[in-house]
């Protein structure tokens, strides 16, 4: 059985695993360090320790291939998200989800499409616990 992922992510493990949700058959450490690089300067050994430290955290899985590791996420990105959605609630909103929308609406950050999409969603919940 495959034990749980242990502590939180950095932003910057974050950006490892969605590279990995979005890759089909995984990526070898070089292959995660050559698409981040591509967006900003970083280095490979930088890239090589968040993925050591991820796998060793049991947030990835590792597997060779042809003589080359290759990583997958151990958890599905819903999942994740939620879980880090629920922290950054719990750490800075005194855990209320209704704060943080507020918040957002109060500075302007949602877009007229992304308030059709929050109302679908909230209307969706809604029917659900009828």
């Amino acid at each position: 059985m495959m034990q749980s992922p242990e502590g939180t992510l950095t932003p910057a493990q974050f950006e490892i695993l969605q590279l990995l949700w979005d890759a089909e058959a995984g990526l070898s450490a070089a292959e995660i360090w050559e698409a981040i690089r591509e967006s900003r300067d970083v280095s490979r050994t930088t890239i090589s320790n968040l993925v050591d430290r991820l796998e060793k955290r049991n947030w990835l899985v590792r597997s060779k291939e042809e003589g080359v590791f290759r990583y997958v996420p151990s958890v599905d990105r819903e999942a994740t998200e939620g879980k880090l959605a629920a922290e950054f609630v719990g750490d800075f909103f005194n855990g209320s989800a209704a704060n943080i929308v507020l918040s957002l609406l109060g500075s302007n950050q949602i877009s007229s499409a992304e308030l059709k999409r929050l109302k679908a969603i909230l209307d969706e919940s809604k029917s659900r616990k009828k």
